[in-house]
């Protein structure tokens, strides 16, 4: 489902799908061009501040403040197919208490902003109403990108955004308690953060804490590293870790699909007081962890402890900040039974739920409710 902005003059008219937007037809005029009345037509940066308004003026758009569920959290991502095959509710009763829908994606199409969704949001609803009737206490969050996602259109700056999106939220019930920011790079190694993006996810951050939103980041491990010194926006670099060819299935030519902290710069601009939460993805391709367990026999426990230490107390120096992520914002990101623990680490959930008490974290996250199921259920055995 996509929303509208309100009818623009001199543009085709286009019906808003949803109840309770309103339409604006015309608007006075500001000025005279050669003695005849000359309309005002709202710049593409002013449209989704007037969407904002129109659409949701009657719903009172300053909602209460969200917040994350109490104690550890275990997050899990779903997409679509988890919708169709019923999924979310039986993660939701092993105890997944945040989900994170994927992917919407902040397109401009004939100059019209939108927040296009990959999933069916009434059923998200449906889905959340069934997880209200049995009191399981779960929040929603919507996720920006993901692999071979497109980044949101810059075009519009962060603020902006973040007013389409609330409107949009809006006009569906207020479905989601924030977002998650979970944007990537692409097969062909030429999608890369920009200064832009990084202003863009940032202001879009602090504009959704300050209206009482939840917001969380899914780096790559990559992409938010205290291993590394290095801090680049670039999202095709080689894995840090001295993967030679071969080793399990490296392959010969290379894997440039690596960052280097480009997530250290957007915390920067944004400020840790603007996220709930940071999920590092230890899942990542050939990533740091994935050499240290299965080629450097390091133990998970120990391996999350260097984790946490590291982003927490020596953080990631960009420019004149030194971006750090207390325990009680940091989760761990974990592969359920897609992942060949080859390319992609798997560990077993009961280690990985010891692993995070020990380090004192604020839990796990793990991609995807999608393949949950015997033998390999992440969140059964996580909790328990």
């Amino acid at each position: 489902t996509t929303l509208n902005p309100p009818v623009l003059p001199q543009r085709s008219r286009r019906q808003l799908k949803t109840s309770n937007a309103h339409r604006t037809d015309r608007v006075k005029p500001r000025g005279h061009d050669n003695g005849r009345q000359r309309r005002y037509s709202p710049s593409l940066r002013e449209r989704p501040m007037l969407f904002a308004m129109s659409v949701a003026a009657a719903a009172a758009l300053s909602t209460p403040e969200r917040a994350l569920p109490k104690g550890r959290l275990l997050v899990g991502y779903a997409t679509d197919r988890s919708l169709r095959e019923d999924r979310v509710v039986a993660a939701c009763r092993q105890g997944v208490n945040v989900v994170i829908w994927s992917f919407a994606h902040l397109e401009v199409e004939d100059d019209v902003p939108r927040v296009r969704p990959t999933f069916d949001v009434d059923l998200v609803r449906a889905t959340q109403k069934r997880l209200e009737a049995e009191q399981l206490d779960v929040r929603h969050l919507v996720a920006f990108g993901g692999w071979n996602g497109p980044h949101p259109d810059e075009k519009l700056d962060g603020r902006a955004w973040f007013e389409v999106w609330r409107a949009w939220n809006v006009a569906h019930g207020f479905v989601f308690d924030g977002c998650d920011w979970d944007l990537e790079g692409n097969d062909d190694a030429s999608q890369n953060l920009s200064e832009a993006m990084v202003a863009l996810v940032a202001d879009f951050c602090r504009e959704a804490k300050r209206h009482g939103y939840l917001i969380a980041l899914a780096p790559a491990e990559s992409y938010l590293d205290a291993g590394s010194a290095e801090v680049d926006l670039l999202l095709n670099h080689e894995p840090r870790a001295p993967w030679r060819p071969g080793e399990n299935g490296f392959p010969a030519a290379g894997f440039p699909y690596a960052g280097r902290n480009a997530y250290a710069a957007v915390l920067a601009r944004a400020g840790m007081d603007s996220v709930d939460a940071v999920s590092v993805q230890l899942y990542e391709g050939y990533s740091s962890a994935c050499y240290a367990l299965t080629r450097g026999g390091a133990a998970l426990a120990t391996y999350a402890e260097e984790v946490a230490a590291g982003l927490s107390t020596k953080g990631v120096t960009v420019g004149a900040d030194v971006v750090r992520v207390p325990r009680e914002k940091l989760l761990l990101g974990f592969a359920n039974g897609w992942a060949d623990n080859e390319k992609f680490i798997r560990v077993e959930p009961e280690d990985a739920a010891r692993a995070v008490q020990s380090a004192g974290l604020r839990g796990a996250m793990f991609w995807v409710i999608d393949e949950e199921g015997s033998p390999y259920d992440f969140a059964g055995r996580y909790t328990g």
